[in-house]
């Protein structure tokens, strides 16, 4: 199987490069990330406003491998509509440092340039390795290597990307795999620091965890599920469209 990866914390993170690194024993394995540190930048693009610059890279065990001037989005979109002569099987991306879960997945680069894998036409799969330093990601990446093979069996595959999370614990302690929803409502609206300096504001977001409203939380969420040992898949339609409002639509739009 043709497979590109991609990723958010840029090119040369140990992340992506156990993630090949295994996957290659397997597949042909192309690489396009960025070419730096590229978190939360979500689904962000700017090909349209600007040329990108591809740089060869060597990848150990990628077939070929590009570090890209753009966002997490923009690296699969150069690989799939530029750089690579056939069309990859699968898109990854990952393995991010940092679970991605609850409303993160609307912040992740990680999930971001999964999302833009599905919106090309490609089966994407999103990976992160929910764990504070120090990071070890052999088991994760055996983990993904075996669930991308159950993923290519669904034939609703191109429909949404599977977001997978997986507890900082080895092979033997894991519980299992679970599908998980969004679980809990992350509340980002983290007070920020503001000082002035020459009539000049300076806002500084201070680097906490991002509390959870723990009365949101229920017993088949992710983060309760990773928090338990599971590792969790979620799928993540694009399609933002929530059904039940045309139930009452009219209570808001009229008739």
């Amino acid at each position: 199987m043709r497979i590109l990866v991609s990723n958010d914390d840029g090119i040369m993170a140990d992340g992506l490069v156990t993630l090949v690194k295994r996957l290659s024993l397997e597949h042909e394995v192309y690489v396009a990330a960025p070419d730096r540190q590229r978190s939360a930048h979500s689904h962000s693009v700017t090909y349209f406003l600007r040329d990108l610059h591809a740089r060869r890279m060597e990848v150990p065990g990628a077939y070929r491998a590009w570090a890209i001037d753009g966002t997490p989005a923009d690296c699969v979109y150069a690989a799939v509509c530029g750089l690579m002569e056939e069309l990859p099987d699968l898109v990854v991306s990952g393995i991010n440092k940092g679970w991605n879960v609850s409303y993160d997945c609307i912040y992740s680069g990680t999930v971001g340039a999964a999302s833009e894998g599905t919106i090309l036409g490609i089966p994407s799969i999103a990976v992160s390795l929910a764990s504070d330093k120090p990071y070890e990601f052999a088991t994760s990446a055996e983990i993904a290597a075996q669930l991308l093979k159950r993923f290519m069996e669904d034939p609703d595959r191109y429909e949404y990307v599977l977001n997978v999370n997986i507890p900082p614990l080895s092979k033997e302690e894991i519980k299992g795999i679970r599908p998980a929803k969004f679980d809990g409502r992350k509340m980002y609206g983290r007070k920020l620091d503001v000082n002035e300096e020459n009539g000049v504001l300076s806002l500084h977001c201070p680097l906490i965890d991002v509390p959870v409203d723990d009365s949101t939380r229920t017993e088949d969420g992710d983060i309760t599920l990773v928090e338990e040992g599971y590792v969790t898949v979620s799928p993540i339609r694009l399609d933002w469209i929530d059904e039940r409002y045309f139930d009452n639509a009219e209570l808001i739009a009229g008739k």
